[in-house]
């Protein structure tokens, strides 16, 4: 009898301590969350090293070589991480 007394009282108090924390532990878990996509909004959309996504490719395809001869000008400008500014002689 004292053993399923005993018993209950320590399910209740886990019951109870659970109910109290989950909040808490709710409410990190989504801290955390939003750090890391405000941490890596900014990777995410411009692609990997801030390249343009593979779906840009087909408008790249379809321009003339003046127009690409712009956008690789244009390109070329904007410094990165590990490239100079106006590097065209890369080692892709």
């Amino acid at each position: 009898m004292i053993t399923s007394v005993i018993k209950t009282i320590l399910i209740g108090a886990i019951i109870g301590a659970l109910a109290f924390f989950a909040p808490f532990v709710i409410l990190g878990f989504l801290v955390i969350s939003l750090i890391m996509k405000l941490a890596f909004r900014h990777r995410l959309r411009h692609g990997h090293f801030g390249m343009h996504h593979l779906a840009y490719a087909e408008k790249i395809r379809s321009m003339s070589e003046e127009e690409f001869a712009g956008y690789k000008g244009k390109f070329m400008a904007r410094p990165c991480g590990t490239c100079e500014p106006g590097n065209v002689n890369s080692a892709n």
